[in-house]
């Protein structure tokens, strides 16, 4: 079973209990669970669903494992001969999630 879905601009492939980075999401804490509601597609039993754009009635249920920074990239930049130099570093932050369940929504009352 994998699903694809929308996260912070992003797309990202989930399989049930693996995990993977995602972009920093600040107001996470370890071990609080997120809930992704934008899957895109979902992929069952060699059963393909695709939402346009998302589908409904399907939800990944993930939780934060932790938080950590990426290797450094450095930028430079020159300009030749007008002493013009510049260097800068970035560690773009990243948060670690395992995705526990992919599930329909139940709808109540019906």
């Amino acid at each position: 079973m994998k699903a694809c879905f929308e996260a912070l601009g992003n797309q990202f492939v989930a399989r049930k209990e693996k995990d993977f980075y995602i972009p920093f999401l600040k107001l996470e804490k370890i071990g609080q669970q997120i809930l992704f509601q934008k899957i895109i597609l979902f992929l069952n039993n060699g059963k393909v669903k695709i939402g346009r754009p998302y589908l409904k009635n399907l939800y990944i249920l993930a939780e934060v494992i932790g938080h950590r920074k990426e290797k450094k990239i450095i930028v430079f930049k020159k300009k030749r001969r007008k002493g013009y130099k510049l260097k800068k570093g970035h560690r773009q932050k990243m948060t670690k999630i395992k995705i526990i369940s992919i599930v329909k929504k139940i709808r109540h009352g019906t």
